[in-house]
């Protein structure tokens, strides 16, 4: 009886998490014709939950700042504490950033999954820990909010770690002595499924072979071997430290996201 409650309550907790990453993963691994026609709407989805983290985050600076400097009964708090402007900016960047994720996801290889679906658990003990250690520091209203601040950088840094090391340890195509044009044309994917999404899925598989033809190639053909070996390398942690920003910030959105939904269950009920 203990084990179905016990999952009953982890879902309840968690399942906006598990329910965020599934439709990630079904949506990376379908056909490029569902894929095509659910690209949209799951982009818009993506790019909600992203915004939702960030706006929380950049509301709460915005709050401490106004706090140090405006008195409580000043208007300034209204007028300051971030409107249309703030949001057409995350909006803008929540979009770029939930383009990235998703493109990056249909080209990510199956043994990197493992890792993406690790960092769940691992968000949420950091997050519990992190939680419990500044309960006795922060105000309790403001302490999910903070936490959920806190605990984004070192989870995408290691997540970016993890996914640099399963990119150089799992095999790669043989790009000593091609040219970089040579390299594309060989390498890259064909234009097949949605034109919208073969675009972005081209212009991501491109960065990825540059990136593997300069670190290959650095050293066989050129005699500046450092600045090109050094393209590749930035272009590998961008575009994994991409991913793994985008990924954990939509994670965070979803906390976000449910605590806002809880509490205005609360205030418009009168109870939890």
């Amino acid at each position: 009886m203990a084990g179905p409650l016990m999952r009953r309550g982890l879902f309840r907790r968690h399942g906006h998490l598990a329910v965020a990453v599934l439709v990630l993963l079904l949506w990376s691994l379908s056909g490029s014709d569902w894929a095509g026609l659910l690209f949209l709407p799951v982009w818009v989805l993506a790019t909600q939950l992203i915004v939702a983290g960030s706006l929380e985050a950049s509301r709460l600076r915005r709050r401490a700042w106004l706090g140090q400097y405006l008195r409580d009964d000043s208007p300034w708090h209204r007028w300051l504490s971030g409107g249309a402007l703030m949001v057409v900016r995350h909006q803008l960047v929540g979009a770029l950033l939930a383009l990235v994720l998703l493109v990056k996801l249909r080209l990510l290889a199956p043994l990197d999954w493992p890792l993406l679906l690790a960092a769940v658990p691992a968000l949420v003990l950091a997050r519990s820990r992190l939680r419990r250690r500044l309960s006795r520091h922060v105000v309790a209203e403001h302490l999910p909010a903070v936490t959920r601040r806190l605990v984004v950088l070192p989870t995408a840094a290691l997540l970016t770690l993890a996914l640099v090391l399963a990119a150089l340890w799992l095999p790669q195509p043989w790009l000593v002595g091609l040219g970089w044009e040579e390299a594309l044309a060989r390498h890259l994917p064909g234009g097949e499924g949605h034109a919208l999404l073969g675009f972005f899925e081209r212009l991501a598989a491109s960065a990825e072979v540059t990136q593997y033809w300069a670190m290959q190639n650095a050293v066989e053909r050129f005699q500046l071997a450092t600045p090109v070996a050094l393209m590749g390398w930035v272009l590998l942690l961008m575009t994994q430290g991409a991913v793994a920003w985008a990924y954990v910030r939509l994670l965070v959105g979803a906390e976000a996201l449910r605590r806002e939904g809880a509490s205005a269950h609360v205030d418009e009920g009168g109870r939890p």
